[in-house]
């Protein structure tokens, strides 16, 4: 009766913190199915080493593969193979028949060999999960931090189970087998996989927890530990489906023959360990974009800059995205959420330690929306894959319709910035190809048009002015292409370029912009080859198409994704 009434005080001090737009740590266990495919073993070898993504606690099984030997796959004939997902109940059946809710709830309640339970590592987790808001509320409480301790109970409402079935496991050589690629293409070698992901809850609701400390608590020498025992071994607990994912991975490394090729190759294992690594990066983002409470939230806890008491203990990486909200009322009466900003992180704060309340916190930049305060906003993890497309047109020099795909390299250069600093001068850096087709005629030359065709790499940064406003100073090198026909003969041009330039960017939504930019060529050299006689020469580029050496300005719109 006391342990029940005692559940009842902490559910009830805990409504007002549950309440608040606050993110609560989440426990993953790891699991694979294994229906005995080729090579599934030498995944299958290496999958208990896999760890869950810092930000989840970890509750791992005592035999976290299971064997499917000799028992079907379940498909449903009518759907195409992208479509085909076991059956919860399958699964269901699995989890149970493994016992893997009593696995977990025994390293909740910290299970010792004799059955009996403790509220150890409850009280570890409720710890190391507060923040500083649930630290300053709990000191000015009558009961301090054994509030704190107690917060990890809600947490055993948040273990999670992901299930893990890979599939068409070949290796490189089989690969290249399978595409009939001849023997000098093959230059690599390596694994590549499919794998589809169950992700599941276990319900630990208040009635589930009530009726769990009622009838399989038992403390170290209750007299009727042998009977909770048995009963709770026995007990069938809820599982909620939340979601399923399907990705496609490869791990390969160029054959010690090859120019790249490294003489000392990484061992089978450990390209297979990458693999599975891999296929879990993939899988997470899934996750967080398709489940709620994947998804970090926290307050604005000051302006200038704009910043937030979260860190590495919450999974937050240099460069990522994060939406700010205002909670807003209708006139019906209903609460709902409005966005303000969008903002981007530009220093991760380690906080990896149990909160005193006085917690670093990390700072971010806004490239989008209105005024942010402190004073009720919250932000809220919304992932962004870094990659951009433009699409528009370049009027004046290497004129043409043109196109430009971009990549954040600034979501990679985290470890660059000491602990603790701002890395405002490593954010929004990217690496952009850009390729573009002219067709121009020229009347002294020949009445069919001219075809140019140019691609350039480079490298550049978004610098923003204010809110949603930004230029990016950009260098790259490119190379144009044309031909002309003359006489029977046919010689084509190459010309290679650097170009440097400015964008300016004016945000109308979140993921989209319109762009315009400036941009100034420096020609280095041009060759033209006869294809008749197989002669190559120098060529001055500007004696017939001068025009395409002058500074050029192109306009377009780019999508964010």
């Amino acid at each position: 009766m006391k342990l029940l009434l005692t559940f009842g005080l902490l559910v009830t001090a805990l409504t007002p913190i549950l309440a608040q737009p606050e993110y609560a740590r989440n426990s993953l266990t790891l699991m694979a199915v294994d229906f005995n495919g080729k090579h599934s073993n030498t995944l299958m070898a290496q999958f208990p080493s896999l760890q869950p993504p810092e930000k989840f606690y970890n509750n791992p099984l005592q035999k976290p593969v299971i064997s499917m030997a000799g028992v079907q796959r379940p498909v449903n004939a009518e759907l195409p193979e992208f479509l085909q997902y076991m059956p919860s109940d399958f699964i269901i059946k699995m989890l149970e028949e493994q016992k893997v809710a009593q696995q977990i709830l025994a390293t909740w309640f910290n299970r010792q060999a004799d059955g009996s339970f403790n509220v150890e590592v409850l009280k570890q987790r409720g710890l190391y999960n507060a923040n500083d808001n649930d630290f300053l509320a709990a000191t000015a409480s009558k009961r301090g931090e054994t509030v704190l301790m107690d917060m990890g109970l809600k947490l055993v409402n948040q273990s999670y189970v992901l299930v893990y079935d890979y599939f068409d496991i070949m290796t490189m050589d089989e690969y290249y087998d399978s595409k009939n690629i001849d023997a000098k293409s093959r230059t690599s070698n390596g694994y590549k996989v499919k794998a589809k992901s169950y992700l599941f809850r276990l319900d630990f609701s208040e009635a589930v927890a009530a009726d769990f400390f009622k009838n399989y608590w038992v403390g170290k020498g209750d007299k009727d530990l042998k009977i909770k025992m048995n009963a709770f071994d026995q007990a069938t607990f809820k599982w909620i489906p939340i979601a399923n994912q399907r990705v496609e991975a490869e791990v390969t490394q160029y054959n010690p023959d090859q120019l790249a090729g490294l003489k000392k190759q990484k061992s089978k294992e450990e390209l297979v360990q990458h693999l599975l690594f891999d296929v879990m990066e993939k899988v997470t983002p899934q996750m967080e974009s398709t489940n709620e409470a994947f998804r970090v939230k926290a307050m604005v806890s000051k302006t200038k800059p704009i910043s937030a008491k979260i860190g590495k203990k919450e999974g937050l990486s240099f460069d990522q995205r994060y939406f700010i909200y205002e909670n807003q009322q209708r006139k019906d009466g209903t609460l709902f959420k409005k966005r303000v900003a969008v903002v981007k992180s530009m220093k991760v704060a380690d906080n990896r330690q149990v909160t005193t309340g006085q917690s670093e916190a990390s700072e971010f930049y806004k490239i989008f929306g209105g005024k942010v305060d402190n004073m009720g906003m919250f932000m809220e993890q919304k992932n962004d894959a870094g990659l951009n497309l433009f699409l528009g047109y370049t009027l004046d020099g290497m004129a043409g319709y043109t196109g430009r795909m971009e990549y954040f390299i600034s979501k990679m250069m985290g470890g660059m910035v000491p602990a603790g600093k701002s890395g405002k001068g490593l954010t929004s850096l990217l690496v952009y190809v850009e390729g573009a087709y002219d067709n121009k005629k020229y009347p002294d030359l020949k009445e069919k048009p001219f075809e140019f065709t140019r691609v350039s790499l480079g490298i550049g940064k978004d610098v923003y002015l204010m809110s949603a406003v930004f230029f990016e100073p950009y260098l790259g090198y490119g190379i144009e292409f044309t031909n002309w026909t003359v006489e029977d003969e046919k010689l084509n041009f190459e010309t290679s370029y650097a170009e440097m330039g400015l964008r300016l960017g004016i945000h109308l939504a979140p993921s989209f912009q319109l762009m315009g930019s400036y941009k100034y060529n420096i020609i280095f050299k041009t060759q033209v080859k006869n294809e008749s006689t197989g002669v190559t020469e120098s060529y001055d580029y500007d004696e017939f198409f001068k025009d395409r050496i002058e500074p050029g300005i192109s306009a377009g719109i780019r999508f964010m994704f």
